[in-house]
């Protein structure tokens, strides 16, 4: 009953967080460059770029609140740049 491990569930939750930072920052970068490409931009396309920084801005706020780890942040970057590089040279080919 006493002194049983507990399931390190904080560590799996901030990893999931990230991830989804990670997402949503990509999608936002995508859409941005997109819109930039447009002459002009109705107000439906352009409420979605906004809608895309504002939750990118509260995920980043949230990762920061929660106190994620210098070193997780540092695992998923780097996780995430090898994913950039192998689909960039993937796409190479």
């Amino acid at each position: 009953m006493f002194f049983h491990k507990r399931p390190d569930i904080k560590l799996e939750a901030d990893r999931e967080l990230m991830t989804t930072v990670y997402r949503v920052r990509d999608r936002m970068t995508a859409q941005r460059k997109l819109v930039a490409t447009f002459r002009e931009v109705d107000a439906a396309t352009r409420a979605q770029v906004n809608l895309q920084e504002g939750l990118f801005d509260f995920l980043h706020r949230q990762a920061r609140v929660r106190e994620v780890s210098g070193a997780l942040v540092a695992e998923m970057a780097a996780q995430q740049l090898q994913e950039d590089n192998q689909s960039w040279q993937g796409g190479k080919n």
